[in-house]
């Protein structure tokens, strides 16, 4: 049971990566449903979590902006300049992927290319509808742990470690 509880756990906090730990000391079968329920809390948890805190985030930033007409035309053109937060290299592969591919593709591929944290983190900063992320992103974890089981199954039976 501790060692469920450990494999739960791992998959919490590495998301995919964790498959190889849970298979260290419980069945295939049971590795992967320990993993799959602990990137299952981590998606949860960091999909709320994010639009929690996106949602304060623009209430704060809706109460700084001032009541006048419009700040004057010096400040819109430096408004204009700078840089967005997902504009960086990260941001802009997640925006290329959402735009291409949809919430499907970002759920299916995201897990591999951003991790369980840092795709349900960054769905939820490109503003992806909450359920159907946690959806597609649950599909994608569910896809690379079952390839990450397979994976390391084989090299476990080609080296003989067991």
């Amino acid at each position: 049971m501790l060692n469920f509880a450990l494999a739960v756990l791992a998959g919490f906090a590495l998301g995919t990566p964790a498959v190889p730990f849970g298979l260290s000391s419980l069945p295939p079968p049971v590795a992967l449903v320990a993993v799959l329920l602990g990137a299952a809390g981590c998606l949860l948890s960091a999909v709320f979590a994010a639009g929690w805190l996106r949602t304060r985030w623009l209430l704060w930033r809706s109460k700084r902006r001032p009541v006048t007409a419009g700040p004057p035309p010096e400040n819109r053109r430096n408004r204009r300049n700078r840089r967005n937060r997902l504009d960086g290299p990260t941001g802009r592969r997640a925006r290329r992927l959402v735009n291409r591919y949809g919430v499907i593709g970002f759920g299916i591929i995201g897990p591999a290319l951003f991790g369980t944290w840092g795709s349900a983190m960054l769905g939820t900063a490109l503003g992806l509808p909450r359920w159907r992320l946690i959806g597609w992103l649950t599909a994608g974890v569910t896809l690379w742990c079952t390839v990450m089981l397979l994976a390391s199954e084989a090299v476990i039976d080609a080296f003989g470690l067991r």
